[in-house]
């Protein structure tokens, strides 16, 4: 077996010989396995059971048995108590499973006696010279069962023994299979998983052989635990080197973003290079501008600015458009005032005024006084008055015949009334038409003083080489306001290109950051892959050897199958990675596996103990052992219908405590006819009736 220093420094080598590693790799992987790789201490000493008692446990009321170092055969009629014996010392050593569901899996249930109130359990050990004994009860409380443990040492000292409750781990840690516990044992349960090794029965006899952690303790025991760091190494590829999907797509784009930043920096130094030359074309225009601007100021007369009398004429010809609006103003009000005069002097108006004279004549004979009261009526009064026959001042009805003519208004006056605003109205508008005539004229006179004043202007500017050179300065002048326009849009441009120039930056710079990560976790990830191979292909190896010695055990072992289905074994062979499944090959072709016996046989009974004996033949073998060497079978003969392989079973068993010579054992064999006469050499018989 090859031992833990050797197991790393065979990886280590294998890791340096690959030539994919750093140094930095190397440390990690060292790490890993020193971290990971740790062997289970075991106790070295030895524990002996020297005798266990059982009160009111199922189908026992009270028995006592000693254990001696031959084998212990409990014999008698089915329902005496043997399998309710061995169940009693297997809940001693590890309890209860903390749920229902699972005592129920394992048949621990109505475990208390019939009619009484708890059961006592107690077994008492040899460890290495000192006595120990664990108690354990069970109480009803209600509709529960409850139970602890206590383990006391040196019990027969005499004295009062202490009332308390130890844990599980206490008794666990007596036993030597708590460094298995710490390490294998995730739910209360997986102790049955565990103690299933060192127990089978007809309860389930897969137990052990079932549970996916068996390969995992066999491992241990072994010494070829390898697969917590390869666990380790698993997970810390997928925690500590997983690949974000973010990395992931840096990968793909980082090269597209480049290309898209690089394009930009070249477009961008473009529009860099038309900037300056945009600003040397308005650099050279305003020299060129103010070139112009000095001549024309040596060209006119002294004092004269020729932009100050450009600037008047500007402006005295939008006042002269300023005047131009208004005189048609004007003249429009003008045309309207002469038709409102034309209309007023028209005489056809005026006859028409005279019918309306003699319609109003008809109808205005109105009472100056009411007829009812006699007040006096006032002019504003007199039309409702008429119009209602109802007094405006006493609001009473005045009668038709009553209604007399005090006054009549006459018409003449009031035709006159209208006539003499008609005439005012017209003198009106013809001072009205003498205002606008004379503004008119004022403003055609403005304008005329204007227009004197810009053709002087256009004079004094057009005199010699002045008018060619404010055409210059003014072209200059449109050329300069248009490459500023240009240099205003290009720095725009600019902007915008240098904005998303430094956002493809900054993306690059994380994608490339992302892509660091990428590349480093993906070179770091393809590493532990190769490094969990090499631990794997070790484990594979350490496994393969161990599985040789155990198939080389158990092939041995068949030979005190002398008749039966394992009575013609050629072979036995592990096939499966990691696991301890195995196929025996019989000497006609036939092939049974452990993963699936004949159910309706003995073969799964003849399997678990093949498989069982070899695992503890071994272990007692190398140069490490648990300190609990017990090896308990209940009701081997369980498969009745099974004749066939009975005999067989038998001479295994009564060969058993030879085979296994550091172990006690125990087994529970019912009165069914067997010859018992093998077995007298090598156990003790307890008789249960």
């Amino acid at each position: 077996m090859s031992s833990e220093d050797q197991i790393v420094k065979d990886i280590l080598n294998e890791v340096e010989k690959s030539g994919k590693f750093t140094e930095e790799d190397k440390e990690e992987c060292r790490q890993l396995l020193v971290n990971h790789y740790k062997d289970v201490s075991l106790d070295e000493g030895l524990l002996r059971l020297e005798r266990a008692s059982v009160q009111n446990f199922e189908t026992v009321e009270k028995r006592e048995i000693p254990i001696r170092d031959e084998g212990t055969v409990l014999y008698g009629r089915n329902g005496t108590g043997k399998t309710s014996f061995i169940e009693a010392l297997e809940y001693n050593l590890i309890g209860l499973p903390d749920s229902d569901k699972k005592s129920s899996e394992f048949e621990l249930t109505n475990l208390i006696q019939n009619g009484k109130s708890s059961a006592h359990t107690n077994t008492y050990w040899n460890v290495n010279g000192d006595r120990y004994k664990i108690y354990r009860t069970l109480q009803k409380e209600g509709n529960s069962i409850t139970g602890y443990p206590r383990v006391t040492k040196s019990p027969d000292e005499g004295g009062e023994e202490e009332d308390r409750r130890d844990s599980q781990a206490k008794v666990s840690n007596l036993l030597g299979i708590q460094p298995l516990e710490g390490r294998l044992s995730e739910r209360r349960w997986d102790l049955y998983r565990i103690m299933g090794l060192f127990f089978i029965t007809s309860k389930d006899w897969r137990l052990f052989m079932d549970w996916n952690k068996a390969s995992d303790m066999l491992d241990i025991l072994f010494r070829v635990n390898l697969t917590n760091v390869i666990k380790a190494s698993e997970n810390r590829i997928e925690e500590k080197y997983s690949v974000s999907e973010e990395a992931r797509q840096a990968s793909m784009y980082v090269e597209d973003r480049k290309s898209e930043l690089k394009q930009a920096r070249r477009e961008l130094a473009d529009l860099e290079n038309e900037r300056d030359r945009i600003s040397s074309r308005l650099t050279d225009k305003q020299d060129q501008l103010e070139s112009v601007r000095r001549v024309l100021r040596e060209e006119t007369e002294e004092g004269v600015d020729t932009d100050e009398l450009q600037s008047q004429k500007s402006s005295l010809e939008s006042r002269e458009a300023d005047l131009q609006r208004q005189l048609t103003d004007k003249v429009n009000e003008l045309a309207k005032v002469r038709r409102l005069i034309n209309r007023y002097e028209d005489t056809d108006l005026k006859e028409d005024m005279d019918v309306v004279g003699d319609k109003v004549r008809n109808m205005m004979s109105v009472p100056e006084k009411c007829p009812i009261c006699t007040n006096k009526v006032e002019s504003e009064d007199r039309a409702r008055l008429l119009e209602d026959h109802r007094c405006p001042l006493c609001a009473k009805d005045m009668p038709e015949e009553r209604v007399r003519v005090e006054k009549e208004y006459q018409a003449e006056e009031s035709i006159t009334a209208i006539q003499e605003k008609q005439q005012e109205r017209l003198e009106d508008l013809e001072d009205q038409r003498e205002d606008i005539q004379f503004e008119i004229e004022s403003l055609e006179e403005r304008i005329e003083s204007t227009n004197e004043q810009i053709e002087q202007l256009e004079e004094t500017l057009e005199e010699g080489e002045v008018a060619d050179l404010i055409e210059e300065r003014e072209e200059l002048d449109r050329e300069v306001l248009e490459l500023k326009e240009d240099l205003n849009t290009i720095q725009a441009q600019i902007k915008t290109k240098k904005d998303r120039t430094e956002e493809l930056e900054e993306e690059v710079d994380e994608l490339e950051t992302l892509y660091e990560e990428y590349e480093q976790n993906n070179r770091k990830r393809e590493m532990l892959s190769s490094f969990t191979t090499i631990v794997q292909r070790k484990r594979d190896e350490e496994q393969r050897k161990l599985k040789n010695r155990l198939a080389d055990v158990m092939l041995d072992l068949t030979k005190y199958f002398t008749d039966g289905t394992f009575a013609d074994v050629e072979n036995v062979v592990f096939k499966d990675k990691g696991k301890y499944s195995y196929e025996v090959y019989l000497s006609d072709g036939t092939v049974l596996s452990s993963k699936d016996p004949q159910g309706s046989t003995s073969e799964v009974v003849l399997h678990a103990l093949l498989f069982h004996t070899a695992v503890l033949k071994e272990l007692s073998l190398s140069d490490r052992n648990l300190p609990l060497r017990l090896f308990v079978i209940d009701s081997a003969f369980g498969k009745e219908q099974d004749k066939y392989n009975t005999r067989a079973i038998a001479n295994f068993l009564s060969e058993l405590p030879n085979i296994l010579d550091e172990y006690q054992i125990i087994v529970s064999m019912a009165e069914i006819g067997i010859d018992t006469s093998p077995f007298e050499q090598n156990y003790r018989f307890e008789y249960f009736n």
